[in-house]
């Protein structure tokens, strides 16, 4: 029976698991290709046949020639979103659910036995995530197959995070996931850090900073064999604190509401998932972005959600894929770099030419780290082509009077002049970055105005 297969695969937690393992291990590019093949005919016809809006929005076009099928986001999604889901449930009580969850802080809550969750995102548009608990089932099962775990042992896993859900808890087969919130006091977190002692770690990459800073002064005793990063841009400079702190490898995730986009394998390589979404790395004119470049658009198609069909969802972040095959030996490509969302990049006039020019933040991001071993944290904000923020938070002992600012400020004309571009007016202030307050995330590179 056509598709019974396809079925039994996201039914069945073992079945998944094994399948994820062999799939990652064997396939070879051509593989990966024919499954995805098949994959995204089977969800797009699921998806025309069973929402509203896709029916709709895919009318006049050819299915089978999926690259020439158009682009959605997160607006077109919200907009529609009670045809667009295919679980039958209105934009209305989807809404209110979330906004009673958020006031309630009852992350256990489920609506009508579904997993719904929003998330604010940067710019403070709401998206919004419903999962099955089929889905639920067969993400856990992709997580466990495909993530570089400590070997001979029953995963013990602390998961920190702003908000929850059902699917955040796990006690299965002798393996635990335990919620942690990231919103209480550092000093709840220990207590709680401390009664799971967990074998894994894994957080945003600011609250694995804050954590390896309690180790670190002695308040806090755990010794994880894994750290697992999501959530924000994990840094060079956090990764090798928070290597030397706790002695043991910092692996990603790289997931949104969109997808499951990347998880790090035993080496700690960052490999799509490509039998779970399928990426496409796009330039401005549609053209396929070459590895080792950063894309211009990131295109991602769930190949299995079928609650919430994400066809040809375009993301606002900017990553570069690897032209080189992981050690692992996995075919699955490997993300070289995350370098953030568009809304990351600094944008300057070129002097010659007076066209617009994009600054990537890694450049920012390496201009004031290298300007001294001073700086325990930072965030540069432009809020016009000509006006840099940047906030430095020195380490504890070091007199602000007595750091050199003009190093950071040289460091940062010198990126501008590299790209051609006028020389900003830049101002230095001693303080904690601030995180965004429609997302609870910290953004160390970002830019407050827009460019067409």
């Amino acid at each position: 029976m056509p598709g019974l297969f396809d079925d039994l695969e996201t039914k069945y937690f073992l079945v998944f698991y094994f399948l994820c393992k062999l799939r990652f291990r064997n396939f070879n590019k051509s593989d990966i290709k024919k499954y995805q093949n098949k994959r995204v005919k089977k969800i797009t016809e699921y998806a025309v046949n069973h929402s509203k809006f896709y029916k709709e929005y895919f009318s006049g076009f050819d299915l089978t020639n999926f690259p020439e099928l158009p682009f959605i986001n997160k607006k077109i999604m919200m907009d529609n979103l009670t045809d667009f889901n295919t679980v039958g449930l209105s934009k209305s009580e989807i809404l209110n659910f979330c906004l009673e969850v958020e006031k309630t802080r009852n992350f256990s809550k489920r609506l009508k036995g579904l997993n719904i969750g929003m998330s604010s995102g940067t710019s403070g548009n709401k998206g919004v995530e419903i999962v099955t608990p089929r889905e639920e089932n067969y993400m856990k099962a992709a997580l466990f197959a495909r993530f570089g775990f400590p070997k001979n042992e029953k995963i013990n896993l602390a998961f920190i995070l702003r908000v929850s859900a059902p699917a955040f808890n796990l006690d299965k087969f002798g393996h635990k996931l335990t919620y942690i919130s990231q919103l209480n006091s550092i000093s709840e977190i220990n207590k709680q850090l401390k009664e799971i002692y967990p074998n894994v770690v894994s957080g945003p990459p600011s609250m694995l900073k804050l954590i390896a800073k309690e180790v670190e002064n002695g308040r806090l005793l755990i010794n994880p064999k894994r750290l697992i990063s999501y959530s924000e841009i994990l840094y060079p400079d956090v990764k090798e604190y928070l290597i030397k702190v706790f002695k043991c490898p910092v692996h990603q995730i790289y997931k949104c509401t969109e997808g499951p986009i990347a998880i790090s394998c035993k080496y700690g390589q960052l490999h799509i998932n490509e039998d779970l979404v399928l990426i496409e790395t796009l330039n401005n004119d549609g053209t396929i972005t070459s590895p080792g470049q950063p894309c211009q658009k990131l295109i991602v198609t769930d190949l299995h959600k079928k609650s919430q069909p994400i066809i040809r969802y375009e993301l606002n972040d900017i990553i570069t894929i690897s032209p080189e095959k992981c050690k692992c030996g996995s075919c699955f490509r490997v993300i070289e770099n995350i370098q953030g969302r568009a809304d990351d990049l600094f944008w300057a006039k070129n002097i010659k030419t007076d066209e617009w020019q994009y600054i990537f933040p890694d450049y920012i991001s390496r201009a004031i780290i290298s300007a001294s071993e001073d700086i325990d944290e930072y965030q540069a904000i432009q809020s016009a082509p000509d006006d840099v923020l940047v906030r430095i938070q020195l380490k504890n002992g070091i007199d602000r009077n007595q750091f050199n600012s003009r190093a950071v400020m040289e460091n940062i004309y010198n990126v501008f002049s590299g790209y051609n571009c006028k020389q900003p007016e830049i101002s230095i202030v001693f303080e904690k970055p601030e995180f965004n307050r429609n997302s609870d995330k910290l953004i160390r590179i970002h830019r407050k105005f827009s460019i067409n």
